[in-house]
């Protein structure tokens, strides 16, 4: 029997790659991380992870215990919800912006279980797609598309997500058949108002789709989804969102797949406080264990 302590720093070492990451991560040397894997693949009796230079690619074996690695984190967070909410710790209010579907569709769905071991943060969530002035404080923490590329931050890449094109059924009845791509050249898409294009990170149904024949703009995702689920048009919709909605499906999701990054970010001299770390630790969490909602189902 293996020591189940080890699968936290496995877990950590396959979302960061390095020991040194993990190591920070954890709080623990590296050489400390190291001799835990180590530890974990002799009473396992496999190897979880390829060695090149520095980095710990996670192999075939390793996957296969992430998958339930993540089952088991998930499982401990849903038992401390139940059971042993946490009635201490930090204090503090963080204010924490996130994309507009990100954090409307996704983040708010989970702020219970934050609050119900973090009673003491008051947690301010800014869901708009926009660029941040970190300089100027318009947040302490952030998710964000892309790493900044000046002020004094600290950013990680916590997750990917994935987008598909969806539409509702009552449009696809409607209109002629989509076998392959080049058939979406007669069909009708539902996307962003181009020259309010909030983030450069965004810019991506024309290099998708060739001359999409966009009919309706919205700066909402989430008015983007509601409308292609009235039967308007097809969309590119973030998985966590669309997939959560009965009233659409996606099209031709094994040719047109886009996946995007997600990266905390905070501020340098802010990201040491109990009640910043406490958010940073939560939203790691949160999106290794919602990993398959992220990256959509199938």
């Amino acid at each position: 029997m293996f020591d189940w302590n080890d699968l936290r720093y496995f877990l950590e070492l396959a979302r960061r790659g390095k020991l040194a990451a993990a190591a920070l991560r954890l709080g623990v040397d590296h050489t400390t991380v190291a001799r835990r894997i180590a530890a974990l693949e002799n009473q396992l009796g496999v190897s979880l992870f390829d060695r090149e230079n520095r980095a710990y690619l996670i192999n075939e074996n390793g996957r296969r215990l992430l998958a339930h690695a993540e089952k088991m984190e998930a499982g401990s967070l849903a038992l401390m919800d139940e059971i042993a909410p946490e009635l201490g710790g930090p204090t503090g209010t963080v204010r924490l912006a996130t994309p507009e579907a990100f954090g409307s569709q996704f983040l708010a769905r989970h702020c219970m279980s934050f609050h119900n071991h973090n009673p003491g943060i008051t947690l301010e969530l800014v869901a708009e797609t926009r660029s941040l002035n970190f300089s100027r404080r318009d947040a302490d923490a952030a998710i964000t598309l892309a790493p900044p590329s000046h002020g004094r931050v600290v950013s990680e890449k916590i997750a990917d997500y994935r987008l598909r094109l969806y539409a509702a059924p009552s449009y696809l009845q409607r209109h002629p058949p989509i076998v392959r791509l080049p058939d979406l050249r007669h069909h009708h898409f539902i996307w962003y108002v181009e020259d309010l294009l909030p983030l450069p990170e965004l810019q991506m149904l024309d290099k998708a789709i060739t001359d999409p024949h966009v009919i309706f703009r919205t700066t909402s995702v989430t008015g983007q989804a509601h409308a292609a689920e009235a039967g308007l048009g097809i969309a590119l919709l973030p998985c966590y969102l669309a997939d959560r909605m009965k009233g659409l499906t996606t099209v031709l999701p094994n040719e047109l797949s886009i996946l995007r990054d997600l990266w905390l970010v905070t501020h340098a001299e802010l990201r040491p406080e109990p009640h910043i770390d406490r958010v940073c630790q939560f939203l790691t969490t949160l999106v290794a264990s919602e990993r398959r909602a992220l990256l959509g189902a199938g």
